[in-house]
């Protein structure tokens, strides 16, 4: 006889049933499902606030649940926290055994950065475990643009990059490469550039100018050290600018390394 397996999913609880031996299991979430982190006796649903891509203007909230998994009163308040950032707790004061939430909210405007970001908040209890708890919060800021008249896109700034990726050739370990990066600014209004980020130290960036007014060339120096790099190697810069139709560009610099 075939058997035949069914699920169902309603609220969380899922149901499994074989006919043919007549055995219904049903799983509700675990503790770990719903508060899957743990700082000594308090349990979170995560111990990350991930924004996500947000504009440089724009406000947002997001929530997370926690737990007393302990046998005494938690008391919780707020420690360190950015000003760009805004906590709210759903008790000061958690029973054992009991639930509440964390609220942040991100305001970007307050941030001025771009790009990925990341802060830490921290968190003060009477746990004697562990009393104080950090809580990351990731955002990848993004500028904004208002909407623009036909007016202000026959005039605005543009950016025209001359390359955007550069090939060394094969260069012994231990050696340093420069190299200039032009940026054109085609439009009628000033081309800023507002942050270049990488993600390794084995870079630096410098830019000519800020500010790349209508008509003008800017340069953003790349120079890369080799020490300790071997074989193929390519390397990424990410440059934050305020051209409506690509605020952000990737340049690269790559070759290959002999020791």
């Amino acid at each position: 006889m075939k058997k035949h397996l069914s699920i169902l999913a309603f609220f969380g609880v899922i149901t499994l049933q074989s006919f043919s031996q007549g055995v219904i299991v049903n799983s509700n979430p675990t503790m770990n499902d719903r508060f899957s982190k743990k700082t000594g006796s308090l349990r979170m649903s995560s111990t990350i606030v991930k924004t996500g891509r947000i504009k440089s203007n724009e406000t947002r909230t997001d929530t997370m649940k926690i737990f007393n998994d302990g046998v005494t009163d938690l008391s919780i308040s707020q420690g360190k926290t950015p000003q760009h950032l805004r906590v709210s707790l759903g008790t000061q004061s958690l029973a054992p055994k009991a639930e509440s939430w964390i609220a942040v909210t991100y305001d970007a405007s307050q941030k001025n950065d771009y790009g990925f970001v990341l802060d830490r908040i921290e968190l003060i209890t009477n746990d004697s475990i562990q009393p104080k708890k950090s809580i990351s919060v990731t955002a990848n800021i993004e500028e904004y643009f208002p909407q623009m008249t036909s007016e202000d896109s026959a005039v605005i700034q543009k950016a025209r990059w001359i390359e955007t990726s550069y090939d060394y050739g094969r260069i012994k370990q231990g050696t340093k490469i420069t190299h200039n990066f032009a940026v054109v600014n085609d439009g009628k209004r000033d081309l800023y550039i507002r942050k270049t980020k990488s993600s390794c130290g084995c870079m630096k960036t410098s830019a000519s100018t800020d500010t790349i007014a209508a008509g003008v060339t800017g340069y953003i120096t790349i120079e890369f050290d080799s020490y300790n790099k071997e074989g193929k190697d390519s390397r990424k810069m990410n440059v934050y600018i305020n051209d409506p139709s690509k605020p952000e560009v990737v340049i690269e610099l790559k070759g290959e390394i002999e020791k």
